[in-house]
This record gives structure tokens, sequence and C-alpha cells, in this order.
């Protein structure tokens, strides 16, 4: 009889233990769930950076150049919120050497910078994070 009150106090005393480490794995666990999506938000944001500048070397018509960057990251920014994207491009559409005449401003460097606020689940914070990419126009505008 005496071995059954001890196997009972056992199982209770599991049970204390259970709930004590209950909230601690509970934090581990949305923890690297927090990890996973900042490392994948990360990812998003440099390829979306990657793309614009991609889309800035090789523009098909200069006139609209800006708005054929901001398409090209929102489109590569797959599962952000296309409202919390920050893009930045230098230099700018209206700005040499992009503005200049026919055959620049190929070979030029085109850079852009993509910023996005990603809010974490534990604790509630909002962490930036930016993406930023450089890269040589490669198209020529053509003479009107």
């Amino acid at each position: 009889m005496g071995k059954r009150k001890d196997n009972h106090k056992l199982k209770g005393q599991a049970l204390v233990e259970f709930a004590f480490v209950l909230p601690i794995l509970l934090l581990l666990m949305v923890a690297l769930i927090d990890f996973g999506v900042l490392f994948y938000t990360q990812m998003a944001v440099t390829h979306a950076a990657w793309e614009g500048a991609r889309a800035g070397a090789t523009i098909v018509d200069p006139s609209q150049g800006d708005q054929e960057i901001i398409g090209a990251v929102h489109r590569a920014a797959y599962g952000l919120d296309p409202n919390r994207l920050i893009i930045d491009i230098d230099p700018e559409q209206d700005d040499p050497p992009r503005n200049q005449p026919f055959p620049a401003p190929r070979g030029e460097q085109i850079t852009v910078t993509v910023k996005y606020e990603m809010n974490l689940a534990l604790p509630s914070i909002e962490i930036p994070l930016t993406g930023r990419a450089v890269t040589r126009m490669e198209y020529q505008n053509h003479e009107k």
C-alpha cells in the first residue's frame, strides 16, 4: 500500500514540474517561429532589392524607369505588406546620369534600397530590415 502512495506523489511532482517548464517551452517555440519569419523577411527584402536593381539595369522605357523598378520590387517582395515597403532609387529617374541623352547612362551605377519594418510577436517590437543592391545600367536610351 505504501508503494502506491509514493507513485501518486511522483505523478503529482511531474505535473508540477511540467507546469513550470511549459511556459518556457512555449516561449522558445514562439521565438523560433519569430526567428524563422525574420529570416524569411530579410531574404525577401534583399531579393526585392536585387530584382529592383536588375530592372533598373535593363529599363525598357527610361521615361518610366522608376515605375519599372518599383513594380519589380513589389513583385519580388512576395508575402510582404507592399504598403510597408520603402523603396529608394539612386539616382532617381530625373537625376543625372539617368536623364542624359543617348547613349547615357550605360555603365553608370544604380542603387536600389528596400526598407521594411517587421513586427515580432514576442516581444511586440518592430525591427527595421534593409536590403540594398548596386548594379550597372546596361540599357541604352534611344535618340528621339
